[in-house]
């Protein structure tokens, strides 16, 4: 998988999707806002190539506040409206931020995060899921399942 995302999205698409972005993720406490890791360009399409059943619920939601007055209360303005008149896009653009913020190697360096690494099991670990009595209400509980409808 991977590429670019099906829908092209406009350049006012990308303002307002930023300007929401903003809003769920604001600069703060040494990190940067969204819009300042540039999550509204490549990023948001990546994301969108990764998971493309999000891509209509975003653009739907982007294209539904794209009225709101540039001001600098607009992805406050437009959050609050979308979140009341169509929450699913609501958050599917918040879905769509969040991945595309964490996945710029600024924001992972800021948090400590390097990516996925290979981190073998070594023997001492191997079954420290059985420490501390963790499972034993599990295991005492018995198998148990429940039927699928037919």
């Amino acid at each position: 998988m991977g590429g670019e995302a099906q829908i092209r999205f406009e350049a006012k698409d990308r303002q307002v999707f930023a300007a929401i972005a903003d809003v769920l993720i604001p600069e703060a406490e040494g990190m940067p806002a969204a819009s300042a890791v540039g999550v509204q360009h490549g990023p948001l399409d990546h994301v969108l190539a990764l998971r493309p059943e999000l891509a209509d619920d975003v653009l739907r939601g982007l294209r539904c506040v794209a009225d709101v007055p540039k001001d600098l209360s607009a992805g406050a303005t437009a959050a609050e409206r979308l979140n009341a008149e169509d929450p699913a896009a609501m958050g599917a653009i918040g879905l769509v931020a969040a991945a595309a913020y964490y996945m710029q190697p600024e924001v992972r360096k800021l948090i400590g995060y390097p990516g996925q690494v290979h981190r073998p099991v070594r023997p001492e670990e191997e079954d420290d899921f059985r420490e501390n009595g963790l499972l034993q209400p599990v295991i005492d509980r018995g198998p148990i399942y429940r039927r699928t409808p037919e």
